[in-house]
């Protein structure tokens, strides 16, 4: 009898058992699918490089407060936590699927394309899920609630964002799993689609479009700096350099003898390539390396293969200057013995371990422009990649190390390219002072006040033509 009823108690309890066991092993199959989302959609936000606009300096990753700079004005970026009021916590899939591949917020307001939703517009669906299960799952929410963009008018009128995305809009969405592309569709997916390449290295046009079907990586000015040709033409391009020197690049900023990454490019290798697969590096720059080449007749020979080391240029045992009162203004030999050569060198070599780069088979100093050697001098160089840190303190306004006038980084720029690199680029103090403050305006900006003035006299002479035939036809009439 109680062997009859330890049976019957079995009989009972295992389908429960049984059912318990199905309902875990289901719960725990998804806590593992979403986990496995989670890495995906992180790893996919970091080829997006989503943090280097969306946190400000000091600030908790994607609670944004980052003021970019534009020709407009700055744009504030926004909060992308999962925090509900002041994040992206209320966001539907759909919802965040528009924000990234259409410019369009949760309420209906345009983006600006400092966000480049014309390049996510191609992010494939199965990467739009991972991506927005991430910042939903993998994201700790913080309450910040940013600045709001102001920018001045007719830019402040979002709903001109309608008609530009109307004019550029971005490829559409990407078919399939991007897991499953070829090398160089997958080269292509993430150069394009997630890292966004082309909306840096492509020049615009009059009303800032990118002129991707004829210009497509060709080079461009952007903030000061200058986005360089990275197509393969041998002198204008990146066609002298290998599958490896791209990934090395990518994966470090450093290329000795050929280039160093600053400004948004060294942020861009530091906080999204430098961290991505060897594969998926590999993928990059053999995509890059097939490309149509663009080609700039300014420029004669690849910008880093320009110069070589030079013997001593200034005995220091033996000063130059014959009064104390010409210690100022001093020369770009000076400047430069001063203030460079104790990292670069008398002779511009740099250190034997290439942590100091050499200034010869530089392209920055070796460029058809000085942009770039402008803004490394003001800016500095600072990036850190798989623990190795790079230093390059800045001499511009709010240097701590020396502060140099806009006169005395143009003196010091026309004698580094003179003497290492391109030649002398005859840069001015003005010149300084433009790229300083983020180089010259595009022409929309610029003659924006002149288009509104001829909008408006346009305007008014068709109301007096109004006018004046209603008056005609009423008369008539009469």
């Amino acid at each position: 009898m109680r062997e009859g009823n330890k049976a019957g108690i079995r009989r009972l309890f295992l389908p429960a058992a049984i059912a318990s066991g199905v309902l875990f092993g289901a719960q725990s199959a998804r806590a593992e699918d979403q986990a496995t989302t989670i890495s995906r959609g992180a790893y996919l936000a970091t080829a997006g490089d989503c943090v280097a606009c969306h946190t400000k300096p000091g600030g908790a990753p994607f609670a944004g407060g980052l003021v970019i700079a534009s020709p407009m004005g700055g744009i504030v970026a926004s909060n992308i936590t999962p925090d509900p009021d002041t994040g992206i916590g209320k966001y539907t899939e759909e919802e965040f699927a528009n924000a990234l591949r259409k410019g369009i917020r949760r309420d209906g307001a345009h983006l600006y394309p400092a966000m480049p939703y014309t390049a996510y517009s191609e992010i494939a669906d199965t990467d739009i899920h991972a991506l927005y299960v991430y910042f939903m799952h993998g994201v700790a929410p913080l309450q910040q609630d940013n600045p709001k963009t102001e920018l001045k008018f007719p830019f402040n009128i979002r709903a001109m964002m309608i008609s530009w995305n109307l004019l550029f809009a971005g490829p559409p969405a990407a078919k399939g799993d991007p897991q499953t592309y070829s090398k160089i569709e997958r080269g292509h997916y993430l150069a394009d689609a997630l890292g966004h390449c082309g909306t840096c290295h492509t020049p615009r046009n009059f009303l800032m479009g990118e002129r991707s079907s004829s210009a497509y990586l060709g080079g461009t000015p952007l903030a000061g700096w200058y986005a360089p040709n990275i197509t393969p033409s041998m002198n204008s391009g990146i066609g002298d350099w290998s599958e490896d020197d791209l990934v090395q690049y990518l994966r470090t900023g450093s290329v000795p003898g050929r280039a160093q990454a600053a400004g948004m490019m060294g942020e861009a290798v530091e906080h999204s390539f430098s961290k991505l697969t060897d594969e998926d590096l590999h993928a990059i720059a053999a995509y890059i390396r097939q490309i149509p080449k663009i080609e700039d007749s300014q420029a004669k020979q690849p910008r880093d293969r320009f110069g070589v080391a030079v013997q001593p240029i200034v005995d220091l045992q033996k000063p130059k200057l014959d009064r104390e009162d010409d210690l100022f203004p001093m020369d770009g030999e000076r400047i430069y013995v001063n203030n460079c050569a104790a990292c670069h060198g008398l002779d511009g070599a740099g250190a034997a371990d290439h942590f100091t780069p050499s200034l010869s088979s530089n392209a920055v100093v070796g460029a058809p422009g000085a942009d770039n050697l402008i803004m490394a001098i003001v800016n500095g160089v600072d990036r850190t990649t798989n623990g190795h840190h790079v230093l390059m303190p800045g001499f511009g306004p709010t240097s701590d190390v020396q502060r140099l006038s806009d006169t005395d980084v143009a003196k010091l720029t026309n004698y580094v390219s003179g003497t290492f690199g391109s030649g002398d680029h005859h840069v001015t103090a003005q010149d300084v002072k433009v790229a300083r403050e983020g180089g010259p305006l595009p022409a929309l900006v610029k003659d924006m006040p002149a288009l509104i003035g001829a909008g408006v006299i346009a305007a008014f002479a068709a109301m007096s033509c109004l006018i004046w035939w209603f008056r005609r036809r009423t008369q008539k009439q009469k």
